[in-house]
């Protein structure tokens, strides 16, 4: 009894308690959320249509929903569309959202305190109250119904906070390293893209893998601007299928499957960049 007694032994016992207390909570966790995702995938190599007739695991593997899939619907005109407003938007984001975040960290200009409570304000704008003005803009300069529409509202409706994220990183960088390249005969823009941006480019990957997470699953902004089925992305399509297959879940959930490819695929391509953009933004800011 002395040996549970002994204040070291009690230590150890808290440690040990708290320890699997807290793995047994993660294991919890981990398994409510991995759980829709396991039966979405079964779903979709499950025959029938019905999403809760199903079992969790298949009695009979089929991949007839991927099949139908592509013969009937235009998934892949989907992800294309998906493809291009992501890519050039987040592009476009990135350039903007680089470009003022410099500014606003290495220049002295009028306005710029003012500048930089106007981008809290418009942070705390939530985005679908712009719905309407963003819709009557683009009717207004013709592009409702247009890639190149939708790519400028996505680059636009992200500059408030990626710009705060990144003016942040440009603080925390020494100065002096770009004075000595102005003394060396650099121009603003070449420090800029000589030196502060691939210095800051964990920060960047960060920024930019946001921004095509945030644009690929957008479903309010896409519907708004865009309209007829070659038009639609992936999140618009799989949110209007043909009718005789709208309530088709297991070719909903092959879809599904599907569409988190790229995701996934992209997430874990740059996920050393993520960690590194987070842990130096978390010790710098």
């Amino acid at each position: 009894m002395k040996r549970f007694t002994d204040p070291k032994s009690k230590k150890k016992i808290r440690n040990f308690l708290s320890t699997n207390l807290t793995r047994l909570i993660l294991i919890l966790v981990c398994i409510m959320v991995l759980f829709p995702i396991v039966w979405m995938a079964n779903a979709s190599i499950s025959k029938g249509s019905s999403l809760f007739s199903s079992s969790i695991f298949p009695k009979q593997i089929t991949f007839d929903n991927y099949v139908h899939l592509f013969e009937k619907t235009k998934f892949l005109k989907w992800l294309r569309n998906s493809a291009i407003v992501t890519l050039f938007g987040s592009l476009l984001a990135l350039l903007e959202t680089t470009t003022m975040a410099y500014a606003f960290s290495r220049f002295q200009f009028k306005g710029k305190k003012n500048g930089l409570v106007f981008l809290i304000l418009l942070q705390m704008l939530p985005a679908t109250v712009t719905i309407v003005a963003l819709y009557k803009i683009a009717v207004f300069i013709q592009l409702q119904n247009t890639f190149l529409g939708l790519i400028l509202i996505y680059a636009g409706t992200t500059i408030p906070f990626n710009a705060w994220l990144m003016r942040g990183y440009f603080d925390a960088l020494p100065y002096e390293i770009e004075e000595s390249a102005y003394l060396d005969g650099a121009s603003h823009w070449q420090a800029f893209t000589k030196i502060a941006f691939p210095l800051c480019l964990p920060m960047i990957v960060v920024v930019f893998l946001f921004n095509i997470i945030s644009f690929y699953n957008d479903y309010y902004l896409a519907s708004i601007i865009l309209s007829g089925n070659n038009m639609y992305t992936v999140a618009l399509g799989m949110r209007f299928f043909t009718q005789p297959y709208a309530e088709n879940w297991s070719m909903f959930s092959a879809a599904s499957v599907l569409a988190c490819l790229p995701i996934v695929i992209i997430f874990y391509s740059l996920q050393k960049y993520l960690v590194q953009g987070l842990t130096k933004g978390a010790m710098k800011g």
